[in-house]
């Protein structure tokens, strides 16, 4: 038998396993999601390296996930973020003083200082009035 044969009758019978397997082993093997089993300190050092290399999209997900999860800096970063918004981080992080504002409060109540600044600062605001009548809670980030 030739060589050339061998390979197509292999192909023929093997063919139909190997795309079995490529198909089913992704599926059985998938990792569960970065947000199951992720720390927030790991959440926080994700945004930090996002931040590093400009992509305060991702960076801003990534802080609200460990500010989710009860970090501290992260709370205390995010609040600052949405302080300056595209000012310092381009368009793709808007200002939001009404998130800044729940932030900072949560940082607060843990005692920070930075947290107590941002809400000075954020009580020194002219339009605040206004502002905490339109505020709601943030939602939930996982």
């Amino acid at each position: 038998m030739k060589r050339s044969h061998i390979i197509s009758r292999w192909v023929r019978i093997s063919a139909p396993w190997l795309f079995a397997a490529a198909v089913v082993a992704p599926a059985a093997s998938a990792a569960p999601p970065l947000s199951e089993i992720a720390t927030s300190e790991q959440f926080y050092q994700m945004a930090l390296e996002a931040r590093s290399e400009g992509d305060y999209g991702t960076m801003l997900a990534r802080l609200r996930q460990a500010a989710t999860r009860g970090d501290l800096e992260a709370q205390e970063m995010l609040a600052s973020v949405l302080l300056a918004g595209p000012a310092l981080y381009g368009p793709k992080v808007k200002a939001d003083p009404c998130e800044a504002m729940h932030w900072a409060h949560l940082a607060l109540e843990r005692g920070s200082a930075t947290g107590r600044h941002q809400w000075m600062v954020l009580n020194g605001l002219r339009d605040v009035p206004r502002i905490r009548k339109d505020c709601r809670p943030p939602p939930v980030y996982r």
